[in-house]
């Protein structure tokens, strides 16, 4: 088979006597067969076909994945909030992003209200530490927390001096649970 021959779902791709099945292929009566659109390579190691994907597949969350998410509700003892990307992929999440920070996951210390670490519409890098039944999210680690605020008075983005963050536009200073690196996300290392 070519391959740079672009196949699609159903197309013979090898038999089972060259070859195995394997991602984004089946065996069908000896015959493997693409079961995605993309092109053909063969894993020379475990002599299996292998179709890769035109397009990226859309991000399913896993344990373990680092993601952004904004703050939505601040209650007395969780944070709602919105997955919006995985850090690493560049595709879209897929599912149901809407996960949840609890009181006991912010930090390695002590925290009493939700409210003292994070704002509605912060930023923030979490780790996921849950995904079935629900999304569950922790911002234990220093490179966790909030990566970007904005003034919850004014609206202008609050910038970081020593443990709190200032306003320019309004003087207003507030505290957050921010990362090291707060105000230098890069956001291409996305």
């Amino acid at each position: 088979m070519d391959k740079n021959k672009i196949v699609i779902p159903g197309d013979q791709v090898s038999t089972s006597e060259e070859l195995s099945s394997g991602d984004g292929t089946f065996e069908e009566d000896g015959i493997i067969r693409a079961s995605r659109i993309g092109t053909c390579v063969v894993d020379e190691k475990h002599r299996r076909a292998i179709i890769r994907p035109l397009t990226s597949i859309p991000v399913e969350l896993k344990k373990g994945d680092i993601v952004l998410a904004i703050a939505g509700s601040v209650r007395s003892n969780m944070i709602i909030a919105d997955v919006i990307h995985v850090i690493g992929k560049s595709r879209s999440i897929s599912g149901d992003t809407n996960g949840t920070l609890r009181v006991s996951e912010i930090s390695n210390g002590y925290v009493k209200d939700p409210s003292t670490e994070y704002a509605p519409r912060d930023v923030i890098r979490a780790k996921v530490t849950q995904v079935k039944p629900s999304i569950q999210l922790a911002t234990k680690d220093r490179d966790l927390g909030v990566i970007k605020a904005m003034c919850t008075k004014c609206r202008h983005p609050l910038i970081k001096k020593g443990n709190l963050l200032e306003c320019e536009n309004c003087r207003n200073t507030e505290k957050r649970k921010t990362t090291d690196d707060y105000g230098n996300f890069d956001i291409d290392k996305l």
